[in-house]
């Protein structure tokens, strides 16, 4: 991110990625980020290896970082959700 964003901004946005990822991989990301569990942790909790846990974390991670840097449509301004 090279300029901040407005809180309410970022919150936005941040929810919208949440909305786009696969139950999974917000599983995942959720309990990486603010759980701070580690790989094979999760992996036993999902049943999946430790790689498929990084794999599922890189694509949430990938997703909210381009959801989060990509500017919003002109007309979001108008009608927010």
């Amino acid at each position: 991110m090279t300029e901040r964003l407005p809180p309410h901004v970022f919150r936005r946005r941040g929810f919208r990625a949440l909305r786009r990822m696969t139950e999974r991989q917000r599983a995942i990301f959720w309990a990486m980020r603010f759980e701070e569990i580690d790989y094979p942790t999760l992996a036993l909790r999902h049943g999946i290896s430790a790689e498929e846990v990084e794999a599922e974390f890189a694509a949430a991670l990938t997703l909210f970082m381009r959801i989060i840097d990509t500017p919003e449509p002109w007309w979001r301004r108008l009608w927010p959700r």
